[in-house]
């Protein structure tokens, strides 16, 4: 319907306009403030607003140049091809470095108008500050696009075909990977925005924080979502039984959800006790500092990953920009200093502003370690020449105390009193959770699980569960007295009511169910068998019969699968696929696994060879412990997440 020339011109035109739009909120929004000109200021709202309609159209530019097959455009050659399927055509968009930027921008667009549109009344004293620090990120990043990685530049002519998108992202959880992390990625810099608004305007208040909250959960929320999804991406897809490698892009992404969890936790104390400004302010600022720390390390080659995009002039830019920020967010918070000083002093170790100072503590601590191991190979190289490749080892070993140290916490921080816990509350609240928690760790012991991760694993899972039953079973018994309701409606109408409160308290129990499929990994099993047509093999409770081989040449790849029956203690289960795809344009295989799951363990098959001959084929198979605990205790996170997010109810019935 639209030529390849005219698609790539009409991208470049709307970029180049946006980019106008959003110069024009810097500085029509600063000029307005300097001259108490509100009509201005507004104007400069509107710029955003416009600037967002801009890039939308972009962005729909360029999903019709994918799917209208349009090779002109280099980056649609680059990542699609005829035999696509469309929805890849559609996740192609954020597939490469050209395409995800501005991904990043659309969304950082949506989230900016869509901020500013549900604040612009409420928040009147922030808003005027807000517009031109949401038109500096997003004037960057059009730059960036304009005149660095355009995904609309094109060929002098058309080749006949593209060459594809990389088979590793032609997978399901891809559609919804990339999006979701970008959604926490981007979505902090909402919080960060009213953070500085409330610096630079003086309105330092809790006012900015209540405005913030929702984003600031919101942004914390996809964080988790899009990493949750990148280990499940990596269990199912590489072919390698894992689900957290540890590679540099992996820790970059993770690196936010730590910071933007000690903030979530760290802002109560706060709201409740005027303590804790400065140090809040600064995690906001870490927070978003590490995401765009993060877009810098993913492209700009300082670090060798599978996940990275190629090495790209883009990266100074990054680092450019993210020294600005951290100066600019430096100077405004040493200027109110003064006004950030905590309105009261720490009580006793004892008591929940200690429990959540040791938390924002393991958190950032974790960070940091996580941070610096990151990049010690590339400054060790820089520094003595060699690259010193610092794997999983290193940081499960490191990492780990911090890990139980962090489960044991999630139990005492909800239920630990405030200013000083007596000695009445800590034996009402903890003498039952921590017999729990031994009970759990000996029923470990006694079925001969020794690894000191996984007895405190248990101890902490225990703990920690207790004590989210007891704060349930207490809100529940109140309210069943109060209002004479039965226990399930108690139980609703007090977790609706209060749903911050206990949102965060199932949220923890999702993180204790992750813990769990953690642990798991320990003793994880794994088997090899050659096997030819009608022969079969045994181990553990299991036995598997190969049956067959299938080919199947679809215009994409050709798959190559081994049909293999599943027993378990002599009865069939399944039939189970594991496969090898050959995609055509890219000339490169990929391992495609199946997956047998049970609450205890999953099967996990995986084709590892043909012999073409005699038809026989290598068959490994690996068992592993609690995984599917794992994935449960991510939709329990998800499920707290959701209800912490949840709008007041203020009726007094409820």
């Amino acid at each position: 319907m639209f030529s390849s020339l005219f698609l790539a011109q009409a991208g470049q035109f709307l970029l180049a306009l946006s980019l106008g739009f959003f110069l024009f909120s810097i500085f029509g929004s600063i000029l307005g403030i300097k001259q108490s000109k509100p009509r201005v200021v507004e104007s400069s709202l509107r710029a955003i607003y416009a600037g967002a309609i801009l890039i939308s159209l972009s962005v729909i530019i360029l999903w019709v140049a994918f799917l209208d097959d349009h090779f002109l455009l280099r980056y649609v050659y680059a990542y699609s091809n005829r035999d696509m399927p469309n929805i890849y055509k559609i996740t192609a968009l954020w597939g490469g470095q050209d395409g995800s930027l501005l991904f990043w921008l659309w969304i950082a667009c949506i989230y900016a108008s869509t901020c500013l549109f549900l604040h612009r009344r409420v928040d009147r004293a922030l808003i005027p500050y807000m517009v031109p620090i949401f038109g500096g990120i997003l004037a960057f990043f059009s730059c960036l696009i304009l005149y660095a990685d355009n995904p609309f530049s094109v060929f002098p002519s058309a080749p006949p075909d593209g060459r594809g998108l990389n088979p590793l992202l032609q997978n399901p959880s891809m559609a919804i990977h990339p999006p979701t992390l970008y959604l926490g990625f981007v979505g902090m810099s909402v919080p960060f925005c009213f953070a500085l608004a409330a610096l630079i305007s003086g309105q330092l208040g809790n006012r900015w924080i209540v405005a913030s909250r929702l984003w600031s959960l919101l942004a914390w929320f996809f964080l988790s979502i899009g990493n949750l999804l990148g280990a499940q991406w990596a269990y199912v897809e590489l072919g390698w039984g894992g689900f957290w490698g540890w590679d540099p892009v992996e820790n970059a992404a993770i690196l936010p959800w730590f910071t933007s969890s000690a903030f979530l936790h760290s802002v109560m104390i706060q709201e409740k006790r005027g303590m804790l400004k400065f140090w809040n302010m600064h995690l906001i600022v870490l927070s978003f500092a590490l995401t765009i720390l993060g877009t810098y390390l993913t492209r700009s080659g300082v670090v060798q990953s599978v996940h990275s995009f190629a090495s790209s002039e883009t990266g100074i830019f990054f680092l450019v920009f993210l020294a600005i920020c951290l100066v600019f967010s430096g100077y405004w918070i040493w200027k109110r200093r003064s006004e950030l000083r905590s309105e009261n002093i720490f009580e006793p170790f004892l008591s929940k502003e200690s429990a959540f100072v040791v938390n924002n503590i393991v958190l950032v601590g974790s960070a940091f370690i996580i941070l610096w191991s990151t990049l010690f190979p590339s400054a060790s190289e820089l520094i003595i020449g060699t690259r010193i490749v610092v794997g999983p080892p290193f940081f499960n070993k490191i990492l780990a105390p911090f890990g139980i140290a962090l489960l044991i916490l999630t139990g005492i921080g909800p239920v630990i009193a405030w200013r000083k816990a007596s000695s009445t509350n800590l034996k009402r609240n903890f003498v039952a959770p921590i017999v729990a928690g031994l009970l759990s760790m000996l029923f470990i012991a006694l079925i001969e699980l020794w690894e000191w991760y996984v007895l405190a694993t248990a101890f902490g899972a225990g703990f920690v569960v207790t004590t989210i039953v007891m704060e349930f079973y207490r809100g529940a018994r109140a309210r069943m007295l109060s209002y004479k309701e039965n226990p399930l409606t108690a139980m609703i109408r007090i977790s609706i009511k209060n749903h911050r409160k206990y949102g965060g308290y199932i949220v923890h129990l999702g993180i204790v169910l992750i813990f769990v499929g953690i642990a798991g990994a320990v003793y994880k099993d794994v088997f090899e068998f050659d096997l030819k047509p009608g022969q079969s093999a045994q181990f553990k409770e299991y036995e598997i019969q190969f049956q067959d081989l299938k080919q199947y040449d679809k215009p994409n790849q050709i798959e190559t699968l081994a049909l293999v029956d599943l027993f378990v203690n002599g009865e069939k289960k399944a039939e189970v696929k594991p496969a090898r795809f050959f995609y055509k344009a890219q000339e490169q295989p990929s391992t495609e696994v199946d997956i047998y799951s049970r609450w205890k363990e999953d099967v996990y098959f995986i084709l590892g060879g043909v012999n073409p001959a005699d038809e026989s084929v290598r068959i490994r198979v690996l068992l592993q412990p609690f995984i599917a605990w794992l994935w449960i205790g991510g939709l329990v996170l998800i499920l707290g997440g959701l209800m912490s997010m949840l709008p007041s109810i203020s009726r007094r019935t409820w």
